[in-house]
């Protein structure tokens, strides 16, 4: 079972979360060969740190608190596993990084293309009017119609792609540099 326990306690402007994982195999992935601190978190231990930082505003006050079965923390190693959660989140956002930049260079291709099919389609309606061609025959109308659809495509992909998929990606990338600063502790159950 995957179940993570997740306690949030808000305390004035600061936010402390606590998750209490059932063996360490829960948080830190068991098939990594690294050793501590080098070693990579579950796929299921980042979404749930992260996701529930991104509850709140990343610019919030935040600690977290992990906890793990006492014998799993034999040998002083909390200090390590501290070190490989800031570790992970620290590479992770190295990554986000490289998608931001690929993202905006895309966001740039298809702005450079919407803006290059509205600039044919003026083009077209100029063209149409100044050689008094009757806007209702019916090769004007498919041509008509046929840019107003690829425009509106373009259009809509420009916009999706900078309102929700690079706001999102620079998003995750705020909240996982913040788990690389804010206090994290780990501690025996």
């Amino acid at each position: 079972m995957k179940k993570i326990i997740v306690n949030k306690e808000e305390k004035g402007a600061d936010v402390f979360l606590t998750f209490r994982f059932k063996a360490l195999g829960q948080l830190l992935d068991c098939e990594d060969p690294a050793p501590l601190p080098e070693k990579e978190l579950t796929e299921e231990a980042e979404a749930a740190i992260a996701g529930h930082l991104d509850e709140y505003r990343v610019g919030r006050s935040a600690s977290l608190t992990i906890e793990l079965p006492k014998n799993d923390l034999a040998g002083g190693s909390s200090s390590l596993i501290t070190d490989a959660i800031r570790h992970h989140f620290g590479f992770r956002r190295d990554d986000l990084t490289h998608d931001l930049k690929i993202s905006r260079r895309e966001g740039t291709y298809s702005l450079i293309l919407a803006l290059g099919n509205m600039a044919f389609l003026l083009l077209f309606v100029f063209y149409v009017t100044k050689n008094e061609i009757p806007i209702d025959s019916i090769n004007v109308v498919i041509i008509l119609g046929f840019l107003t659809i690829l425009n509106w495509v373009t259009i809509w992909d420009t916009y999706e792609h900078f309102v929700y998929d690079y706001r999102n990606i620079a998003r995750q990338r705020r909240i996982f540099l913040k788990v690389t600063k804010i206090p994290v502790e780990v501690k025996g159950y």
